[in-house]
C-alpha cells in the first residue's frame, strides 16, 4: 500500500450522546502512533499489557488495522525496540576520558540510569518467543553488535585477550548488570543487599577489568 494512501476513512459516529471523529492518516502516521502507543503501553504496564485490542483503542482503529501495519504483534514489540537498542548505542557518544577502564565503568553506570528511568521498556528488550531463531535476524544482530561494542571496549584494557574470550565476558557482565537494573527497578535489590547497584555493578566491572588485565599478563 503506498504510504500515502489513507487505511480508513473518517468516521463518526454517536455513543452516549458524544461525537467520536476518526483522523485520517496515512499508513506512515498510523505506523508511527501505534508504535507511541505500544511505547506508552510498555512504559506504564509491562510487555505483557501489550495487546491488539489495547493498541486499537489507543489509536482509534481496529485490531485488524493493527495486523495490516506489522507483521505480528511481537513485530510491534521489536520495532518499539529497535528505538531502544539506538538508545543504547548513544551511551556510547563521549565516554569520559581515554583509559577502557574508565569508559567501561561509566558505560555501565549510564545503562544503569537508562534502565532505572524505564525500567519496563528496557524489560521489554528481551521479551517475545522463547528461541532465539524465532527472533527476526535485525534483532539478534542489534544485541551481537551492542556486544561487540563492549568487547572491544574490554579488549582495549586486554589486547591479548580472544574476541572469543572478550564476547563471553561482556555477555556475561551485561547479564549480570540487567538484573542488576531489573532488581533494583522493582525494588527488590534490597532483598539480596544494603549495597547500592551503582556500587554493585562497579564492583562487577572491576573484578571483569582485574580478570582481563591478569590474562592479558
Amino acid at each position: 500500500m503506498p504510504p500515502t494512501q489513507q487505511l480508513a476513512k473518517p468516521r463518526v459516529s454517536s455513543k452516549s450522546g458524544a461525537l467520536r471523529v476518526r483522523v485520517r492518516r496515512s499508513r506512515e502516521e498510523l505506523r508511527q502512533a501505534t508504535l507511541e502507543a505500544a511505547r506508552e503501553i510498555i512504559m506504564h504496564e509491562g510487555p505483557e499489557a501489550l495487546t491488539a485490542r489495547r493498541l486499537a483503542q489507543a489509536v482509534g482503529y481496529t485490531p485488524g488495522t493493527i495486523y495490516n501495519l506489522f507483521e505480528s504483534l511481537p513485530d510491534v514489540l521489536w520495532q518499539v525496540n529497535r528505538d531502544n537498542f539506538a538508545r543504547i548505542a548513544e551511551l556510547f557518544a563521549d565516554l569520559p576520558g581515554a583509559d577502557p577502564a574508565t569508559r567501561l565503568r561509566a558505560l555501565c553506570t549510564r545503562y544503569l540510569d537508562l534502565v532505572e528511568a524505564e525500567p519496563m521498556v528496557f524489560r521489554a528488550l528481551f521479551e517475545g518467543p522463547r528461541r532465539s531463531e524465532l527472533f527476526p535476524e535485525w534483532y539478534l544482530n542489534a544485541i551481537a553488535d551492542l556486544l561487540t561494542r563492549v568487547a572491544n571496549e574490554l579488549r582495549a584494557v586486554a589486547p591479548a585477550m580472544s574476541p572469543e574470550a572478550a564476547k563471553s565476558e561482556t555477555t556475561a557482565l551485561f547479564a549480570a548488570i540487567q538484573g542488576i537494573a531489573q532488581l533494583r527497578s522493582s525494588g527488590r535489590l534490597e532483598l539480596l543487599t544494603p549495597v547500592s547497584a551503582t556500587v554493585l555493578a562497579d564492583s562487577l566491572v572491576k573484578r571483569v577489568l582485574r580478570d582481563a588485565a591478569a590474562q592479558n599478563g
